[in-house]
């Protein structure tokens, strides 16, 4: 017999109870794995900041060079030159050239520090635009530009100070009120980001990411109509803007309504073809549609163009198990664990499939490198017991159970599991207190109720028994598994 346990989906997305056959002496039971999605790709924020790049003076072809200051200004606008012809390491050099020739010269360091940022080098950019303060107390774009890359570092406190001393120099930049949203939005004060992209949108009505940011703080709030609105403000103002597809898209599959969802993730990728977001998001709803081939091949075309995104082949792995694909599934559960190391899930559900292919120590192996990864993972302390228990080991599946329950104490599976080892053990009295909690925890649990009931029978307490099993028929006829059902009331003329 066996039941299937299923949650509900959401944009989190968790995955459906794998229900797993284990036989004890007592009830043939079932113990649950428990597979794990991770958030495909969350909800992000959409902002460019406008950098800002000092204009160049007019120079002649051949300047004549008479002063240093002079010298250090052909250096600088050729370097702008260098900059808007794409050609990043000359603007450096140039740039560099500018700075020796003239110290103190704050829209060199500024611009340097706007290319080091194009090419990766945070920190540098950092330190030039510090130095552009230290030379200018009031460089609006010092302040601004260094903001933003503190923002892009994950320097959230030093990002929204100096977003703060840039809006003291220009109050009225509706780029920094963005910035300041996104910020306070990531440290959970969503009303205080609503405020700022309000603002940035009083400055400027037309702005779609102020509109598109404050619909994903309205949904972080609950507000999903308010967010939906927003969307459809920006739709408006720019009809083929991806970005407030995707969004609306979200708030309708929050709302149920999975159809409309993928209707608006499919205009989001038809205006912006490599939208990964959407591609995930349509991924998630169609197989929450049942769609699996139309999920499967979203997820195909992600890694198509990203071939390094471990979270698209963990998806897509989850999916090819449902599917009964097992080998397509550890295949790219195996290369998402080499692409991203220490994702965690993706060894407990490689495990789970192993599990499932009969191939316990490569599931253990799996289990054990999660816990490893991971010491407070209770879901792998779960499985990897589940496994232990079917090898017969079951000291070490207690251990796990025990662990668990440590990390986890509400979770009903971990009891129940631990009562089915401990009644293996002969640790009778245990086994019934585990049952107990199982279904304190879950009162619904009808293994629990039917293999206390055996318990108890075993052990010569006939009412305790017929109460129990009475229960699990009860419990089992209306979750409408009727074989379940059948086998509990031939158990309970046995003991009558």
């Amino acid at each position: 017999m066996s039941i299937q346990n299923n949650r509900q989906f959401t944009y989190i997305w968790r995955m459906s109870e794998l229900p797993i056959l284990i036989f004890t002496f007592l009830v043939s039971a079932i113990s649950v794995l428990q597979p794990e999605r991770v958030v495909a790709i969350e909800q992000q924020p959409h902002f460019i900041p406008v950098q800002q790049i000092a204009k160049t003076s007019k120079t002649t072809k051949t300047p004549k060079v008479t002063t240093a200051a002079e010298s250090a200004r052909y250096f600088f606008d050729r370097a702008m030159r260098r900059y808007r012809n794409q050609d990043r390491v000359g603007a450096i050099t140039d740039f560099d050239r500018a700075i020796q020739l003239q110290p103190n010269f704050v829209d060199a360091y500024n611009n340097r520090g706007i290319v080091k940022g194009l090419m990766g080098d945070k920190a540098g950019s950092i330190a030039d635009y510090t130095q552009a303060i230290t030379i200018n107390p009031k460089s609006f774009e010092a302040y601004a530009n260094r903001g933003f890359v503190r923002l892009s570092s994950g320097d959230r406190s030093g990002a929204l100070a100096d977003l703060q001393a840039a809006s003291k120099i220009k109050p009225n930049d509706p780029q920094l009120s963005i910035g300041k949203g996104i910020i306070l939005a990531q440290i959970g004060d969503k009303q205080g980001a609503i405020v700022n992209y309000t603002r940035a949108i009083q400055l400027r009505p037309q702005s779609l990411d102020a509109y598109y940011n404050r619909g994903l703080a309205k949904l972080d709030l609950g507000d999903r109509a308010g967010a939906i609105a927003d969307y459809n403000t920006a739709i408006k103002i720019k009809p083929t803007y991806a970005n407030a597809y995707y969004g609306r898209g979200k708030a309708k599959g929050l709302m149920g309504d999975y159809q409309g969802a993928i209707a608006d993730y499919d205009l989001a990728i038809k205006f912006k073809p490599n939208h990964a977001n959407a591609y995930f998001s349509r991924a998630i709803a169609k197989n929450t549609v049942g769609d699996r081939e139309g999920a499967v091949s979203d997820y195909d075309r992600i890694v198509s163009f990203n071939p390094k995104d471990a979270n698209g082949y963990f998806n897509r792995a989850v999916i090819r198990a449902e599917n009964g694909d097992r080998s397509a599934a550890i295949a790219d559960y195996t290369t998402a664990i080499k692409l991203n190391p220490g994702l965690v899930e993706a060894y407990n559900n490689r495990g789970i499939v192993s599990f499932n292919t009969g191939d316990r120590q490569a599931a253990i192996a799996d289990y054990t490198t999660a816990i490893g990864i991971k010491s407070d993972y209770a879901v792998a302390y779960l499985n990897r017991g589940i496994a232990f228990y079917s090898n017969r080991e079951y000291s070490k599946a207690a251990g796990d159970y025990d662990r668990g329950i440590a990390l986890q104490p509400n979770n009903a599976e971990l009891y129940f599991n631990r009562g089915i080892t401990q009644a293996q053990l002969q640790n009778y009295k245990q086994a019934i207190s585990d049952y107990n909690a199982a279904i304190r925890l879950q009162p619904n649990h009808a293994l629990a109720y039917s293999n206390r009931g055996l318990l108890h029978a075993q052990l010569q307490a006939t009412p305790a028994a017929t109460e129990d099993l009475k229960m699990a028929a009860k419990l089992f006829q209306s979750q409408n598994n009727m074989a379940a059902y059948e086998s509990v009331m031939r158990k309970l003329e046995k003991i009558k």
